[in-house]
């Protein structure tokens, strides 16, 4: 069969059931249930959650114990070759020859992977990364941000359907991050690749995923549409703006339909179980008090406030 006439069994490019992975005595993955759609996705977990060997069962590195793993509906195991040839991979950690400059590096890729028209395919990454200016330079010569891309467009060489980066935004500068961030959406947007992200800097997963799963202790703990998964988790959650803030903590605290109340930059955020008594309570209190509401209105999770709320780590931790 060839890959063209090759199809997803259902609508997830992957797609994990009850996967077990086991080295002797340790559990890696206890029944995993991943599932990642079209697009940029995140996968978060702390160290040892079981995201790298989650990675090698995918790419058919590591055979699952029990289970079953399905990219683009085919089996990671058995059809490893034929997904690989439609994958690129961006590791953490790489290593590059600093005498070469980056075309050349490029060219020697292509040439090891018989990549066909590869001075165009070279070209047309290296624009795509943002690198065209620095193709004739010494790799010795780039920043960490520019390896970075140099990295991406290695993976990008073969023109993939779905590429997997781990840290991609790592140890490089805030303006590093920010351009590797919008490469990665201008790829998809502009050319429909589609990405799995493995990272620990949850903030960049914001700006550019519009799915997240999460990992902890060989099983997914949550995933699905970022904007589902912070309605979830702010399920009638609250922040008030209003004067005297400390004056009205004391008061929302004995609201019997309030289940937490505390403040935040200066500003009161309340858990509540009834939302229409809740709302009578603060007119009602801010009134008795004399003081200004300036503002009341639903709170939305952050993607690290999700990770809070269902691996129950602390992030900068993981």
């Amino acid at each position: 069969m060839q890959p063209d006439d090759l199809k997803m069994t259902n609508s997830f490019i992957i797609n994990t059931t009850g996967v077990v992975k086991r080295f002797r005595t340790n559990f890696a993955l206890k029944g995993l249930d991943l599932k990642v759609p079209k697009g940029i996705s995140g996968f978060v977990g702390r160290n040892g959650a079981g995201k790298t060997t989650t990675i090698n069962v995918l790419l058919g590195l590591l055979r699952a114990n029990s289970g079953e793993a399905t990219f683009f509906g085919l089996d990671c195991w058995r059809d490893s070759y034929i997904i690989k040839r439609r994958l690129g991979v961006m590791h953490e950690v790489n290593a590059y020859p600093s005498s070469f400059t980056g075309g050349h590096f490029l060219a020697h890729v292509a040439s090891i992977y018989e990549i066909s028209q590869s001075k165009q395919r070279i070209k047309a990454v290296l624009k795509d990364v943002g690198l065209s200016d620095a193709a004739n330079r010494s790799i010795g010569t780039y920043s960490a941000g520019m390896l970075k891309r140099l990295g991406l467009a290695q993976t990008l060489l073969g023109d993939p359907e779905f590429v997997i980066l781990d840290e991609p935004t790592a140890n490089i500068d805030p303006m590093g991050r920010i351009t590797m961030l919008n490469h990665i959406k201008k790829l998809y947007k502009e050319k429909g690749t589609s990405f799995l992200i493995s990272t620990h800097i949850l903030s960049d997963l914001e700006k550019v995923c519009n799915w997240l799963s999460i990992v902890d202790s060989g099983k997914i703990v949550d995933q699905g549409d970022i904007k589902d998964l912070a309605e979830k988790y702010s399920a009638n959650t609250y922040r008030i703006d209003i004067s005297n803030p400390g004056l009205f903590l004391e008061k929302i605290h004995h609201v019997e339909c309030v289940e937490k109340a505390w403040i935040e930059e200066g500003n009161i955020c309340c858990k509540v179980q009834d939302a229409n008594v809740f709302y009578n309570e603060v007119l009602k209190i801010a009134t008795e008090l004399n003081l200004t509401l300036k503002g009341l209105q639903q709170m939305h999770c952050t993607i690290e406030e999700i990770y809070k709320a269902t691996a129950g780590a602390n992030v900068y931790e993981i």
